[in-house]
């Protein structure tokens, strides 16, 4: 018997290092103005085709591109998927993203773009930012669009400009916050 508990024990391996992974949700912080940096970048997924990691000491996430992997659908490279919370709080609303970026790792590149998606249809598509050696903030604003009569996910998604060369970007932070007013609707 405790030779079966010791094999128990062994393999949930209670004391191993588990980052956060799933989508970002404001879990119990403001779903209005929500930050996510630190440990929380572990939440970014690859897509089909991304590269990413995170990079210690302070955590930052590096995300790389090469010329050939071209896509339009952000949820096809780097992208953070926001979960029904936040998608409950931002429909219908404007909405701030800022990122602080700066071009790193390797091959570092001199600008990036992002996207924000909602699922039900709505997309800012891809806005272009110049990037600089050093971090710094970079924001757009986004209406986004109601959410329709099921619940899913918004996306963030985040890839830096490659021409002819990979080109690699490092993100200390994502702040996504509603910059007005939730219409009052009844829904039908």
């Amino acid at each position: 018997m405790l030779l079966a508990a010791a094999f128990v024990l062994l393999a949930l391996d209670p004391f191993a290092y588990r980052p956060p992974n799933g989508p970002a949700s404001a879990g119990g912080r403001n779903a209005e103005d929500v930050t996510v940096r630190g440990e929380e970048l572990h939440r970014f997924v690859p897509g089909e085709m991304g590269a990413i990691s995170i990079v210690p000491p302070e955590p930052v996430l590096l995300i790389s591109r090469t010329a050939d992997q071209v896509y339009e659908d952000p949820r096809s490279g780097p992208h953070i998927v926001l979960a029904e919370d936040l998608e409950y709080a931002f429909e219908s609303r404007p909405v701030q993203v800022t990122i602080e970026a700066r071009g790193g790792g390797a091959f570092p590149a001199s600008q990036f773009e992002a996207n924000y998606m909602a699922r039900a249809g709505s997309e800012s598509g891809w806005k272009s930012f110049e990037l600089t050696t050093d971090f710094a903030a970079y924001s757009f604003t986004h209406t986004v669009a109601e959410r329709g009569d099921s619940e899913g996910y918004d996306f963030v998604g985040i890839r830096p400009v490659s021409s002819g060369k990979r080109r690699d970007i490092e993100i200390r932070s994502i702040r996504i916050r509603s910059t007005g007013p939730k219409p009052i609707t009844p829904r039908s």
